[in-house]
């Protein structure tokens, strides 16, 4: 139980780092990751900020996240995440006893569609790692150890633990 939670863990934190970013208020120059002048289509993951990729890596990328879009958009995944958890708000509004089972089968439905469009997100992982090199990934390694690290600091600072008084 513990290797599988490991692994959904895993697979969700790889799933985040692959989620689009937002898009930016002002419109920004075409690039890469653009379907045309000031389009965002995917921010690109973040992962692959600061990265010197050839014209050739950022075709193959920009192929990747293209049909990975393709395939979001005729998906229905996101919609039926959304169907449960409005099914499971309704059903927590409703006055008298509580349907623990049916809240019960609802979440295992949920974490059913989590995991797939998890295990989606981690192909799009494997097929962007594939067009890396060694030297690429090692340099996201670092940055991601650095961003993790100062995350940590910046945590320390907005939630410090209490020193004990000694009085």
């Amino acid at each position: 139980m513990k290797y599988r939670t490991g692994f959904l863990v895993g697979a969700a934190l790889i799933g985040i780092s692959l989620t689009a970013l937002p898009a930016m208020a002002a419109p920004r120059p075409a690039g890469p990751f653009m379907a045309g002048p000031g389009t965002p289509v995917w921010g690109g993951p973040a992962m692959l900020e600061g990265i010197d990729l050839t014209k050739q890596q950022q075709k193959k990328i920009q192929t990747i996240l293209q049909q990975a879009g393709d395939q979001d958009q005729t998906d229905t995944i996101r919609d039926d995440l959304g169907r449960v958890r409005r099914q499971i708000q309704d059903i927590l509004s409703e006055p008298g006893q509580l349907d623990r089972p049916k809240i019960q089968a609802l979440l295992q439905q949920q974490a059913t569609l989590r995991a797939e469009q998890e295990a989606r997100h981690l192909d799009v992982a494997e097929q962007i790692h594939d067009v890396l090199t060694p030297e690429q990934l090692s340099a996201i390694k670092a940055r991601q150890a650095k961003i993790r690290d100062l995350m940590d600091q910046l945590r320390e600072v907005q939630h410090p633990v209490p020193q004990a008084s000694s009085n």
